[in-house]
């Protein structure tokens, strides 16, 4: 079967692109001729990020230039979406495929007689709607919004990253679809697992943005002054307002480093537990690559990281007190940590990329 794979934008290196990652593997290895259509990036550096060597050996790459704006920060959405569409629909034309498997933005959706299945992060994510209710901005994406609904109807199979972006799918878009969840590198952090005794010590992992809500962060630590807090990220642009003022708040117990999460594995294997601040995440591969480490998780208790950890590997909050009692219960409290530690562990391993790449497997068989 000939599959073609939907990924414009590889070069942004996030969780989504090890969806498109274990894609293509799941597609491979059951034996489909597989392509990939991308703008183009560094191959080289993007097998070396994400440790997969090899990867597109066996792919057939139609890549196209990247996108630049021609209008500067102006109707930029618009601008990437048309640019993206003509590029994607050139490509398409060319040749004919069996299944279509679009594994970023809907938006991307070829128009094509191919089966398209569709993964779904977030229906309509416009980010300035997330922060703002007003009239000039929701008339700004009315015209999106209606080509995305466009797209859905081309699309026959919905994935969902949770069930809680599920419900999101259901009520935007009046589509059921399936919750797979996402491929988590858990087998790069099992080493740490065991590691014992652990230090008095919290640490968290995002990029530095308010949405992540690292202010909550600084604030718990704030009111657990006996332990230690570190927060791993990365700024988005290299210097950030939102950063700066973080760092001039903090108190004396409370570090930051600025690396990626995967040249931190050893403050993982250290720390007792992992805090995640944000609210309403969609999935929080973060969360899960802790837990494989042996981190008992401390989450705000909303979104798809409800999902991941249920009552028996750690711990839930909603408010600031709560989640700093649920610190100090842990570090009174070496066995229930121990006990946390070691379930914790076992419900990663459900987010195993092999689960992940048994369903797409599936999916594109029935399909």
């Amino acid at each position: 079967m000939k599959v073609l794979l939907v990924h414009p934008r590889l070069s942004v290196k996030g969780g989504g692109e090890r969806v498109a990652i274990h894609s293509i593997l799941a597609a491979t290895k059951a034996g489909h001729e597989v392509s990939l259509v991308s703008e183009q990036f560094d191959e080289a550096s993007f097998e070396d990020f994400y440790g997969c060597p090899g990867l597109f050996d066996n792919v057939n790459r139609r890549y196209y230039p990247s996108f630049k704006p021609l209008l500067g920060p102006r109707v930029l959405l618009y601008q990437r979406l048309s640019y993206h569409w003509y590029r994607i629909r050139d490509i398409v034309s060319q040749d004919s495929f069996d299944i279509v498997l679009s594994t970023q933005d809907i938006g991307y959706v070829p128009s094509t007689c191919a089966p398209v299945v569709q993964y779904c992060y977030f229906p309509e994510y416009f980010s300035h709607l997330q922060a703002s209710s007003s009239p000039m901005w929701r008339l700004y994406y009315r015209p999106a919004s209606v080509y995305y609904r466009n797209r859905v109807r081309r699309v026959g199979v919905l994935l969902s990253v949770s069930d809680f972006t599920r419900g999101f799918v259901r009520r935007k878009w009046g589509r059921d679809s399936k919750t797979v969840y996402p491929p988590c590198p858990v087998e790069a952090y099992s080493d740490l697992s065991g590691v014992q005794p652990r230090e008095n010590l919290v640490v968290t992992v995002g990029r530095f943005v308010p949405e992540k809500r690292f202010h909550l962060f600084v604030e718990l630590a704030r009111m657990v002054p006996t332990t230690r807090f570190v927060a791993i990220g990365s700024l988005p642009d290299g210097t950030s307002a939102y950063f700066k003022e973080l760092r001039r708040t903090a108190p004396e117990n409370v570090s930051f480093v600025l690396l990626p999460l995967r040249k931190a594995k050893d403050l993982l294997g250290r720390a007792m537990a992992y805090v995640h601040c944000a609210e309403n995440e969609h999935f929080g591969i973060t969360i899960v690559e802790a837990m494989a480490a042996g981190c008992v998780p401390v989450v705000h208790d909303s979104g798809g990281p409800r999902e991941i950890v249920t009552n028996d590997v750690g711990f839930r909050w909603r408010s600031l007190p709560v989640a700093a009692r649920q610190i100090v219960k842990l570090t009174e409290n070496d066995q229930l940590r121990e006990r946390f530690s070691a379930a914790a562990f076992a419900r990663a391993q459900q987010f195993r990329p092999e689960v992940f790449e048994s369903e797409i497997a599936r999916v594109l068989r029935v399909s």
